[in-house]
């Protein structure tokens, strides 16, 4: 169902746009040849050392997805999703910010000269923007070669024709989002603190300029509004509290290392926001403000919808209300199984953990931009991610035991799920790029390894937020599996 007016303020996230590309569902391919040996990665601290096979083969994944288009130093971004997602080579920033602060989280040599190629690769973006010089960078870029529906445009990689960053303003991906610049912006702060390099704090500096320049609300909660919208100029009327807790750390981080006490000024900006959310009573976070609609009030909290991310993340950032973590425990709880209701898990296979929002769990109907009705049983793998990372942080009496068995479930769905998906160049005469089979074209490209990649989702379903999550392979949810699963917290350095 179409989100309704007070469900849609909050809709234009770091994942929203990317439910508009997912009608084009391609058929099951063949499944993947035989796992090969994850490659070695060195030892690293886990929560757990029983994660150590699934870390080594997340890691693998996370390699061949880097290395489908391009090797060695070339600047590149890791597509977010299998090529059968509908999406083709779509990069959104946030999981290439994510993949960074994993790399990192094993910082072998080898990593981390992955994270810098792909920082490297946020600083080219940033200085070679279509029109743009202030520190922006959008939601996403190709990663690799693809032709879009309808024949046009064509994009051969990251780098456009004119030498000019590759954003993909086909599928609305032209907006500059508060939450994914800070997730640049603080990926690239974790590379400056590991390698002193001072590009790499210039490059965050900018990102945080230009999100105070932009997007300091006059509004009465204050905060950080959402950024700006597709056309680069329209400031977003809502504040999203997800955003606001990923300002937080960043600013507070750049007040650490640049010695500029103006940000730690604007890092309160974004705290008390934040902590205006809590709900008391409820024990949780609302998830921000109104003003996505002309109607809406951008003074009101948005009430509809209480999601996962703000009640973890809000502990990583600020380390306050650790009881919003047994909130999201207990509330957002779910077991998908054969038997659930549109479970799309094979048979003997079991996933627990939580799901998106409190609407995932009783909404009926179809899955925005799916082929089926929601499964209200179903978990988001990267919401177990941040569960686990949250608990381990709060470190509490069982908490680790805890975030260990939600890393396990994970565990489940990577064995389980994903087979037979593919990335990277594809048959095409043109360069290999992707292209809808439904116009001649294929999406089918070299198999991911088996039992490396965790998908989005146990099954598919419905977010709450107007998308879906479904069963593809997802760098995002892989790295936040290998953030947790090595007790890294990514607000803190």
């Amino acid at each position: 169902m179409p989100p309704t007016p007070d469900r849609a303020p909050m809709l234009s996230r770091r994942r929203l746009l990317a439910a508009a590309a997912l009608s084009a569902v391609a058929p099951a391919v063949a499944a993947a040849s035989p796992a090969t040996a994850a490659p070695a990665h060195g030892a690293g601290r886990l929560v757990d050392k029983g994660l150590s096979q699934p870390v080594d083969r997340a890691f693998g994944y996370l390699d061949t997805v880097m290395d489908a288009y391009a090797g060695g130093a070339t600047p590149r971004l890791l597509q977010s999703y299998n090529n059968e997602s509908g999406l083709m080579t779509t990069a959104f920033v946030y999981d290439n910010a994510l993949a960074v602060i994993a790399y990192l989280s094993r910082p072998t040599a080898a990593n981390v000269a992955r994270a810098k190629v792909i920082g490297d690769t946020f600083l080219w973006i940033q200085g070679n923007d279509e029109a743009y010089t202030d520190g922006r960078i959008r939601q996403a870029y190709a990663a690799g070669p693809m032709l879009f529906y309808g024949w046009w445009p064509y994009f051969p990689g990251l780098v456009r024709e004119d030498g000019r960053a590759a954003f993909l303003w086909p599928y609305g991906f032209s907006g500059s989002a508060v939450g994914d610049v800070a997730w640049v912006a603080l990926s690239l702060t974790h590379l400056y603190a590991h390698t002193r390099e001072r590009r790499y704090l210039d490059g965050a500096v900018a990102m945080g300029e230009w999100i105070t320049a932009t997007s300091t609300s006059p509004y009465a909660y204050g905060g950080y509004l959402g950024g700006l919208q597709a056309d680069g100029v329209t400031p977003q009327r809502w504040c999203s509290t997800e955003h606001n807790i990923d300002v937080y750390a960043l600013f507070t981080l750049l007040a650490r290392y640049t010695k500029d006490r103006r940000w730690t000024g604007r890092a309160k900006v974004a705290g008390d926001f934040v902590r205006a959310m809590y709900h008391k009573r409820g024990g949780y976070y609302w998830t921000g403000t109104l003003g996505a609609n002309p109607a809406d009030d951008p003074n009101l909290i948005n009430t509809a919808i209480l999601p996962e991310d703000v009640n973890t993340w809000a502990y990583l950032s600020l380390k306050e209300k650790p009881g919003a973590i047994d909130w999201t425990a207990r509330n957002l709880a779910v077991t998908d199984t054969p038997s659930a209701p549109n479970s799309q898990l094979p048979p003997g296979v079991t996933v627990s953990g939580v799901t998106f929002s409190d609407m995932s769990k009783t909404l009926t109907g179809p899955v925005p931009n799916g082929t089926g009705d929601n499964n209200p049983s179903a978990v988001w793998l990267e919401g177990n991610g941040h569960l686990a990372a949250a608990l381990v942080a709060r470190d509490g009496h069982g908490d680790r035991k805890r975030a260990v068995e939600y890393l396990r479930q994970v565990v489940v769905a990577q064995r389980a799920l994903g087979g037979g998906q593919t990335v990277g160049l594809t048959s095409d005469p043109e360069g290999g790029r992707l292209s809808d089979p439904g116009g001649g074209g294929t999406w089918t490209g070299q198999p991911l390894p088996a039992g490396g990649g965790v998908v989005s989702a146990s099954s598919a379903f419905d977010t709450g937020f107007g998308f879906g999550y479904f069963q593809r392979q997802h760098v995002g949810a892989t790295s936040w599996f290998l953030i947790a699963a090595t007790g890294t917290n990514p607000y803190r350095i």
